[in-house]
This record gives structure tokens, C-alpha cells and sequence, in this order.
């Protein structure tokens, strides 16, 4: 790295091309070099959900550096698989003053330094949907070893990308992508994480991983299956994650098939169900947690609203009619209607056009979605997989589904068309109110349970104690 650091030296300023693993890595590397201060700038092709700004530097669309000096470095941090193909579109604009990364010798540069420590038996780190926060499959399995082990003997620790104060005292935070977060990566036992571990994770010796994938419902298809509409560094990572894996967990027969078909992975799968869904053998008490936070009477009907991400980022078609869909549901059911609106992951930073008032809370960035899941009492979703996890609660689920023909025809293909799933579907607000007013109770429960049965579901309630005994042996930790 040697040429890297003389060419940043020579240079007043530089960009860093990429906001991915890569050039987190870079940045970290540079930062290390004491020459972080040289960066002004993160770009990328396309900002999309991209954040804003990225260890406090603003990340900006190649189109937004068009007027910046032509000598300007330009380091290409990305997965080499496309590192061509952004050179050639750099010079298409004259930067010539370009310098690409090889994120082999970028890693090893960084790793050597956090090796030094030893894998650490008792040391678990966790991280959910990248940073995201204290929930999903981890969250349920972390709060399961939280009970077993009483001596305190388990180091619990945890990559986010903001500080949270929902984390258990016992519950260490790091900063997802810092050093810390690499130091911790690099000595830590047990990796529990619940999405493809991006480029800059190298598994050594004596680790051992757990993938608590955050998929279940069998709508959406998924890695393999969709592979023509996957990009080459996708692929690349999902295989490099399945070969380090040494587990997944299945919660169903579909899934288990899934993972063993479509996934790049053959290896050993534990069949108990998926831990975050435990939650739905405990609904009491995450009604009254969620009610609680957002101090919502008792009397009404939790509607939570969680439609699913576009490819193109498309806000428009989260048109739900809230007014006229609210007088249908408290027509139907009899009681008052207070909207929870959620949005995906991927649209977190992403503007919906939505009043929000106390008919009508934005509940996003509540740390557990599946405790709002459990708590609610009507579901409205489109494609969203969340229908699934909401089957085990065994209340209705209204598909608001607008852009169905272009959804299907561009977006995802799925394993089941929407005729043959239990949910009640509409492709406009006028279709959904009418569906709403003649919901037949009896009639949904009987085809939901008759889905759910064909699926072969594992799930008893018991998934996060049974994944958490399986770690508690691997870290030699006893039960008391």
C-alpha cells in the first residue's frame, strides 16, 4: 500500500470513489496513515439510499464533481469486478490523476494490525441488518444468553451505526465500519449476523458463524433464483458469506430447501425456527411495551402500515388512502384506528409524503420491528415479507398492491402468485376499503392456517433458547 500512501502524500486533496466495505476500508487505512484529512469527498455512480455523508465527509453522485480540478486523486474503492468500468467512466470526464485500491492488499493491510489479539472463546458479536440496531433474529438470541449465562461469562457485543440506549448494560456497542468495529470482528468467536457480510470480512481460524437469515416468507425470490437480476459484486459477497457460514438458521421446510437449492451453501442448517419470531408466543407483552413507548390507549386498533422497498426507490406508489381506509377499518371492526407507518430499511433515508399525527405515528426507527409486528392488529403491506412473520399472530392482512403489473413485471419474480396466498389483496384504495368492509373472518383464518401448515414451520416459541444452548456449548459457557 506503499504506492497509495505516496500518491495521497503528493496530493492536496483526493476523493475516495465508493461508499461501500472497500472504501470504508480505505478511508480507515488512511486514517491509520494519519492522511484521512487529505479526503474532501466519497463518491458514488448513484447516490440512492446511500447516507448522506460517510465518517463525517459528504458523500456526492459522480455528476456532482464535474467541476472540481481535474488533478484531483481519485481513489477507485470498490470490488475490483467494477473498478474498470469506473476508470473508464472517469476519464471519460478527463480525471486522469486516478489511483485503483486491490481490496486484498487493502484488507491484509488492515487486518495485520488486528490480529494481534487472539480469538477470544467467550466473545459474541452480533449485528442486525447491517448496523441497524437491537433487533431481529440477534436481538432474540442475544436476549436468550442474557438468561442462560448468570456467571456473566459471555463478552456481548454489538455493530450499530447510531447510539441507542434500548441495549442491555451487558451489551457492548462499536461503531459499525470503524476500527474498533474491525478490531472487534478480528477477535470475536461467535459472528451472528442476519445479511451477506460485505467484502471486508475475512473469517480466521477458530471462528465460527452463525447466518440468522432475515428472510422467511416464501414470496419474494431470492439469491440464486433471481441471479440475472443480481449484480456481479452481490454475487460475489453471497458466495464468499455462504463458504464462511458454518450455520443457518431454517425456519421452515421451504426455507430449509431454499437455503440448500438457491443459496451457494451446503453445509449444516439447525431446523427450530427463526428466534425473532418467538415474539408471537408473547404478544401481551409486546403490545404493552410498544403502546407504552408510544403511549397509545388501549382501546384502539393498532393498524401498522409497512409496505416494502421499490428497485428505483420510487416513493409514489405509498399513496395509501389513510382517511378513507381508517373509516372502513373502524367500520368494520368497531373500534378507533391509530396508524403505524414503517419504513423499509432500504428507504430509511428516503421522504414519504405522510402527515404523521397521533392518528397516524411513524414508528421506523423503533430499535425491534417485530415487537410492533406483535403488537399490532391489522397489518396493510404490499409485497412486504413481514406478511409472513404477521401469519403467526393469526390477524388480518389487507396487500395494498397499486403498481401490481409493474411490480411483477420488473421488480422481483416470486414462488407464489398472489391468488394463491391467504391475504387479502387489492390494486386500488377503492378495492382495499371494499375488501375491508366485507372481510369474512372465518374464511381467512381457515386459508391462512391451511398456507401456513403447508410450509412446514418449525416454529414453537422456542427457537432463541435452542440457538443460544448451541453457543453457550460452543463458548464452553455452563448453564446455571
Amino acid at each position: 500500500m506503499d504506492k497509495l500512501k505516496e500518491k495521497v502524500l503528493l496530493s492536496n486533496s483526493a476523493i475516495i470513489y465508493g461508499a461501500g466495505a472497500v472504501a470504508n476500508i480505505t478511508y480507515l487505512y488512511l486514517k491509520n496513515c494519519k492522511l484521512s484529512d487529505r479526503i474532501v469527498s466519497f463518491v458514488v455512480t448513484a447516490k440512492e439510499n446511500n447516507a448522506d455523508d460517510k465518517f463525517g465527509i459528504p458523500v456526492r453522485e459522480l455528476d456532482e464533481i464535474k467541476d472540481y480540478n481535474r488533478d484531483i486523486l481519485i481513489i477507485v474503492a470498490t470490488q475490483e469486478i467494477v473498478q474498470a468500468e469506473i476508470v473508464e467512466n472517469l476519464r471519460g470526464l478527463e480525471f486522469n490523476n486516478v489511483i485503483r485500491v486491490l481490496s486484498d492488499e487493502i484488507l491484509k493491510a488492515l487486518y495485520q494490525s488486528c490480529y494481534i489479539q487472539p480469538v477470544q472463546k467467550n466473545k459474541v458479536l452480533f449485528s442486525n441488518m447491517r448496523g441497524l440496531g437491537y433487533g431481529g433474529n440477534p436481538k432474540y438470541i442475544a436476549q436468550k444468553l442474557l438468561d442462560m449465562d448468570k456467571s456473566n461469562r459471555l463478552d456481548l457485543v454489538w455493530a450499530v451505526t447510531e447510539d441507542s440506549d434500548v441495549f442491555p448494560e451487558r451489551i457492548r456497542t462499536v461503531e459499525y465500519g470503524s476500527l474498533e468495529y474491525y478490531e472487534e470482528l478480528a477477535t470475536a468467536h461467535i459472528w451472528i449476523d442476519n445479511m451477506r457480510k460485505s467484502a471486508d470480512v475475512i473469517k480466521r481460524e477458530g471462528q465460527y458463524y452463525i447466518q440468522a437469515w432475515h428472510g422467511a416468507a416464501p414470496f419474494k425470490m431470492v439469491e440464486k433464483d433471481t441471479e440475472k437480476t443480481l449484480s456481479a459484486p452481490y454475487i460475489q459477497n453471497a458466495k464468499n458469506d455462504s463458504k464462511m457460514a458454518d450455520l443457518f438458521l431454517s425456519g421452515s421446510e421451504f426455507y430449509t430447501k431454499l437455503y440448500q437449492n438457491v443459496f451457494w451453501y451446503d453445509g449444516d442448517i439447525m431446523k427450530v425456527g427463526l428466534p425473532r419470531q418467538d415474539i408471537f408466543w408473547n404478544m401481551d407483552y409486546a403490545r404493552q411495551k410498544v403502546f407504552e413507548y408510544y403511549k397509545l390507549p388501549l382501546d384502539i386498533l393498532l393498524v401498522l402500515y409497512a409496505p416494502t422497498f421499490r428497485n428505483s426507490f420510487d416513493t409514489k406508489v405509498y399513496d395509501l388512502d389513510f382517511v378513507n381506509v381508517r373509516n372502513a377499518i373502524e367500520k368494520r371492526f368497531g373500534k378507533r384506528v391509530v396508524f403505524a407507518v414503517s419504513k423499509h430499511p432500504n428507504n430509511r433515508s428516503l421522504d414519504y409524503c405522510f402527515e404523521y399525527s397521533k392518528e397516524c405515528i411513524d414508528v421506523s426507527k423503533y430499535d425491534d420491528f417485530e415487537e410492533v409486528l406483535a403488537a399490532a392488529d391489522i397489518l396493510i403491506t404490499d409485497y412486504s415479507g413481514c406478511a409472513y412473520d404477521f401469519s403467526f399472530s393469526e390477524k388480518p392482512i389487507f396487500l395494498y398492491q397499486s403498481d401490481y403489473e409493474q411490480f411483477f413485471g420488473e421488480e422481483r419474480k416470486f414462488y407464489f402468485s398472489v391468488e394463491e396466498l391467504p391475504y387479502i389483496s387489492s390494486k386500488s384504495n377503492n378495492e382495499l376499503v371494499k375488501e375491508i368492509e366485507n372481510f369474512d373472518e372465518d374464511k381467512y383464518k381457515q386459508e391462512l392456517k391451511k398456507f401456513m401448515d403447508s410450509m412446514g414451520n418449525y416454529d414453537t416459541g422456542k427457537a432463541s433458547e435452542k440457538v443460544a444452548l448451541h453457543i453457550m456449548k460452543l463458548c464452553d459457557v455452563n448453564i446455571e
